[in-house]
């Protein structure tokens, strides 16, 4: 018994020691723990990213957005009737993007041969209605009146005096531009025989004329004589020579029927409405315009009615009473 006793004691410093070094190294692993999380630095900003917008940013774009606006569709209000107006097509179809030339040309499906910067503005004048009207029996012109803005014919045959040889500004510009696209088709010998003729000057023809046939017809009353010269020439005040928008053009010796079915008439007939001309007496429309067919007598009317009565197979007789036009 004794000798338990003592072996006890003698484990008891043993015992203190091993408890005091675990005491020290329990509150060293603390210390460490701590000293470990407060001295770890702050993570780094995440830098915002351009394809994520902060909520600033979508609250308040910015004046000039970066996206491509061309990939986006537009939107219009609807019209009064109903119909996008984004749909609607211009007059004629033509695309309004488009130059006038470039959406003419899409319209008819054909293009121009010449550059038709400097003339288009002659061909298509700004009043489209300005040159359409009628000369006629019913519809004269008084013996004083001769247009304002005459001026020499460019194309103009040499051995013409010069009372034929002028034409109104607007019409002559616009026939340059349609001779000189057609010597591109290779129409190149057409030239002008008769521009505007002054009242007198047609009175004097008619009379003429009258004595002519009088010579072929001794036995023919006046009224006959008369009734037959009205089929290739008219009364002064009557003709359209006076307005100074109309010309006889062929390239023959003289006028006469031999030009129907050249070459030439064919290509000025089907093409004289581009730049604002009608073939004025059509030989199917002689029971209208009560005039002979005259394959070599052009009418300006400005290039929208003579395509539209190009597109309507109307002569002018036709397409003033269509318009209203008295």
């Amino acid at each position: 018994m004794p000798n338990k006793r003592k072996a006890s004691k003698k484990a008891s410093p043993y015992l203190c020691a091993a408890v005091v070094l675990i005491l020290i190294a329990v509150i060293l692993l603390a210390v460490i723990l701590v000293l470990a999380f407060s001295d770890s630095p702050e993570p780094p900003p995440v830098e915002e990213s351009s394809d994520v917008p902060t909520i600033h940013e979508t609250s308040e774009p910015s004046e000039e957005p970066s996206r491509d606006e061309s990939s986006e569709p537009e939107f219009s209000e609807p019209s009064d009737n109903g119909v996008d107006e984004s749909e609607q097509s211009t007059p004629g179809g033509e695309d309004p993007g488009l130059s006038p030339t470039a959406a003419y040309e899409q319209r008819v499906g054909k293009a121009y041969a010449i550059d038709m910067t400097d003339w288009e503005q002659y061909v298509c004048p700004a009043d489209p209605m300005e040159y359409v009207f009628l000369v006629d029996a019913t519809h004269t012109l008084a013996a004083n009146f001769e247009p304002e803005d005459l001026v020499w014919i460019k194309d103009m045959r040499k051995d013409r005096p010069e009372y034929y040889s002028k034409l109104r500004f607007c019409a002559e510009k616009a026939l340059e531009a349609f001779l000189e696209e057609g010597r591109q088709y290779g129409i190149d010998d057409v030239k002008v025989s008769n521009g505007f003729r002054s009242y007198s000057i047609q009175k004097s023809l008619f009379e003429s004329y009258k004595n002519d046939e009088r010579a072929k017809h001794p036995d023919y009353t006046e009224e006959q004589i008369e009734a037959l010269v009205l089929t290739y020439s008219l009364r002064p005040g009557t003709s359209e020579h006076q307005s100074g928008l109309c010309v006889d053009m062929h390239n023959q010796i003289n006028t006469d029927l031999s030009f129907a079915g050249t070459k030439a008439a064919i290509w000025l007939e089907e093409n004289c409405y581009r730049f604002g001309f009608i073939l004025r007496y059509p030989e199917d429309k002689e029971d209208i315009t009560t005039v002979m067919f005259e394959p070599w007598h052009f009418r300006f009317v400005g290039r929208e009615a003579a395509t539209e009565m190009h597109d309507l197979g109307m002569c002018l007789e036709e397409y003033c009473a269509y318009k209203g036009i008295a």
